[in-house]
């Protein structure tokens, strides 16, 4: 079985190639290639940048995957209404090119595009799937536009597409700007950490556990065409609690300043995903503890 993994030299990508090259013929296709960590994992890979159809055409028709999955996507944590247009193009415009290059694929058994937990918005939380989503974030909308036509697809057009919603993800290949990289080299330095108050609460998920669970998913793919399915912890700790924890484990000197920075405007306050559907595909309970994994990376 081959799959194809657009956008896999970012964060889940790298995380996912590595793991599923044991299981899987995996080939890499990005606008941006890690050639060492790609030729380490011995990972096949096409360069490119999806502005030409025809070349992404021409991978599709060479490789013939069985499985895609679509990593792409243009995040920002930045709530400007400027940055639509391009964060609408990365998201709905590729889905739509990939759909157009592989829709008469005949051996295709299952697209998995990945949305987003933020396309919940500012809601009561736990959030499950069935919720009517009220996006806060011109990411949010875009990746909720997108998420609703890859139902489309499916439902007109029997395309075999599921859409993944994560959590908020931790753990290797991840940028040292993200939350958690950033508040555990801040503390290993005993630097000053600026943050909220700190009463927003997350639900995190450790990517080893992730990408064991997209590997379950891809096994039971019958299941899951046309569904969204939210994959995360279904733990929602506060970010304070996670910066205390996490200063304390490391014997951290830093002095923490809660307050020094302002609330977003419309900041979503708990944010956790309902995972009952997703255990009910699996056919089994997930304990997904992750405060005690984050000083482990």
């Amino acid at each position: 079985m081959k799959i194809i993994i657009f956008g896999g030299c970012g964060f889940i990508g790298k995380n996912l190639s590595k793991y599923l090259k044991n299981l899987y013929e995996i080939i890499v296709v990005d606008k941006y290639i890690d050639k060492l960590f790609l030729k380490e994992n011995k990972i096949r890979f096409y360069q490119y940048d999806f502005e030409n159809i025809d070349k992404l055409r021409e991978i599709i028709d060479l490789e013939k995957p069985e499985y895609i999955i679509n990593l792409i996507s243009y995040v920002t944590s930045i709530r400007e209404l400027g940055l639509f247009p391009k964060m609408l193009n990365t998201n709905l415009d590729i889905l739509l090119k990939i759909y157009e290059v592989t829709k008469e694929l005949e051996n295709l058994e299952l697209v998995m595009q990945f949305g987003s937990g933020e396309e919940y918005g500012n809601i009561q939380a736990p959030f499950n799937e069935k919720m009517k989503e009220e996006p806060v974030s011109p990411y949010a909308i875009a990746k909720l536009i997108t998420t609703n036509t890859a139902l489309m697809l499916n439902k007109n057009y029997d395309y075999p597409i599921c859409i993944i919603r994560p959590s908020n993800l931790f753990g290797k290949y991840q940028s040292k700007d993200k939350f958690i990289p950033y508040v555990l080299e801040k503390l290993k330095n005993n630097q000053e950490i600026l943050t909220t108050f700190g009463e927003q609460k997350r639900d995190f998920i450790c990517i080893d556990d992730f990408v064991y669970i997209i590997k379950e998913l891809l096994e039971k793919n019958s299941l899951i065409k046309g569904e969204v399915i939210n994959v995360g912890s279904g733990i929602s700790i506060s970010l304070k609690a996670i910066i205390l924890n996490s200063k304390e484990k490391l014997n951290s000197k830093s002095e923490i300043r809660f307050g020094a920075i302002p609330y977003r405007e419309n900041e979503m306050m708990d944010f956790c995903l309902d995972i009952s559907k997703l255990e009910s595909i699996l056919n089994r309970k997930l304990k997904l503890e992750w405060l005690e994994k984050i000083i482990e990376e």
